[in-house]
């Protein structure tokens, strides 16, 4: 099982290149539907750990991703960003009723953006369960959609950047490590990933309820 866990990833990373459209276009929807509110948990992430740790994190592969996941999050967002500064209210009400979008939320940081709206924005887009508030937000207060992707750009580089580094570092720790040993890596990785994720809820619902 292990074996061909990792026999996939490497198939994976080395199909992504400009003569498979289809492998990046994947990619580039993938991460639209995400910022949109599909969730597909940690999928893209590991792709991007797993090819810097894989190929190096100056790699075409790797540039190729980041590409692809920065149109991807611009299209996903746009496409709720437009709809809230449109449609407004409508459409406000109907996706507070989503389980993945509190009302609360949204109110809270409409009444927090301010002067800063681009480092606000990239921070919230950071922030379990705050990536489609700030879209509607942003949307609903008439921000700049330059602003916006300003923003986005911004998150990307810290979130993915942080994910190229740790390939790259965990390349550089186990470089003597069997190749069909590497799902291992993997492994780790996500166990950190849902390690991270789990610590920054509590701390979020420490401080709302402290």
């Amino acid at each position: 099982m292990i074996e061909w866990m990792s026999e996939a990833l490497s198939k994976l990373v080395a199909s992504i290149s400009v003569d498979n459209p289809a492998g990046l276009a994947a990619i580039f929807f993938f991460t639209a539907l995400a910022d949109v509110g599909f969730p597909f948990p940690f999928l893209l992430d590991t792709i991007l750990f797993y090819t810097a740790y894989q190929e190096g994190p100056l790699s075409w592969p790797v540039f190729l991703i980041v590409i692809m996941m920065l149109g991807g999050r611009i299209l996903g967002t746009g496409i709720i960003y437009w709809l809230s500064r449109l449609v407004g209210a409508k459409f406000i009400n109907w996706i507070s009723r989503l389980p993945q979008f509190p009302r609360r939320n949204f109110e809270q940081f409409k009444s927090r953006l301010g002067r800063w709206c681009i480092p606000a924005i990239a921070i919230a887009r950071l922030t379990p369960g705050l990536m489609q508030v700030s879209s509607v937000t942003a949307g609903s207060l008439h921000i700049r959609f330059y602003q916006v992707v300003l923003a986005i750009a911004l998150s990307s580089i810290i979130y993915d950047g942080a994910l190229i580094i740790l390939g790259y570092l965990a390349a550089i720790g186990f470089k003597g490590l069997d190749p069909k040993h590497t799902i291992w890596i993997v492994v780790g990785f996500l166990t950190f990933m849902v390690i991270v994720f789990v610590v920054v809820l509590f701390i979020k619902r420490t401080l709302k309820h402290s």
